[in-house]
């Protein structure tokens, strides 16, 4: 197990410092969304999570809120919206997107993963 956590922590990292050479590739394009993206998940998934109820324990998302955080910290949405906005990239810059992947990807890394049905960090 500990072998696994280690290749994954080496991926994460090896996201991340992609993700950060993007965001400094592209600094002119970033503007103020990229920092609002870069606190993003944790603005709408921890706080308006913990606002759906008491949790468990300490280090617990309340259950019903456990959606919420976890939508707000995979990869599927920004990349999802990184494709729709590379279709519209007349209309839509694309670039801001990266914050919220830099904190994801260092969220993994730091081995905060998504949050299990009980609301406490699933298996990594």
């Amino acid at each position: 197990m500990r072998q696994a956590t280690a290749i994954h922590r080496i991926e994460y990292l090896a996201a991340s410092l992609i993700f950060v050479g993007a965001a400094i590739w592209q600094k002119d394009q970033l503007g103020w969304a990229f920092w609002l993206f870069l606190l993003a998940p944790d603005l709408f998934g921890l706080i308006t999570a913990s606002l759906l109820g008491p949790a468990p324990a300490r280090g617990y998302l309340p259950p019903r809120g456990v959606w919420l955080y976890n939508v707000w910290h995979t990869y599927t949405v920004p990349a999802v919206l990184w494709i729709g906005a590379l279709l519209l990239v007349t209309v839509v810059n694309p670039w801001p997107l990266v914050g919220w992947l830099i904190h994801i990807s260092a969220d993994r890394l730091l081995g905060f993963g998504l949050r299990g049905e009980d609301g406490g960090q699933a298996i990594f």
